[in-house]
């Protein structure tokens, strides 16, 4: 126990340092929990990420044959240097649109986490109390 004050009551730095330590811990337990919590998704997410893994890499392995299949094609009604060259600019071209158009929407979605609005909400509480 603290040694009081006159009168039995703390000073204002005992107060202050009380604060502080309390604000310390329950940012130390906002972090734990975060962790725990994107822990606990990750051993959830695993199964199905690895289907999405395999989805991906077979995704991947048949755009790449559709796309010979379009360049063999094309070869019988120009060079082949023209037929690659015009499948790597449509793909280019593409690439870059789903890029800008996706930055976009990752700019205008930001989605608040529970955990963040917890650790506001605590950081929040003790301002009015010392001004």
């Amino acid at each position: 126990m603290r040694e009081r004050g006159i009168g039995g009551r703390r000073s204002l730095t005992d107060v202050l340092v009380d604060i502080g330590r309390n604000i310390e811990d329950i940012l130390r337990f906002e972090i734990r929990l975060a962790q725990s919590e994107v822990r606990e998704r990750l051993i959830s997410a695993q199964p199905a990420g690895a289907l999405v893994a395999i989805g991906l890499a077979g995704g991947v392995l048949s755009a790449f044959f559709l796309l010979l299949c379009i360049l063999y094609a094309l070869r019988l009604l120009m060079p082949a240097w023209a037929a690659a060259l015009g499948i790597g600019v449509a793909l280019a071209f593409i690439a870059a649109l789903a890029f800008t158009v996706g930055m976009q929407r990752l700019g205008a979605s930001r989605v608040r986490r529970k955990t963040g609005e917890s650790v506001k909400e605590n950081l929040g509480w003790p301002r009015p109390l010392t001004k």
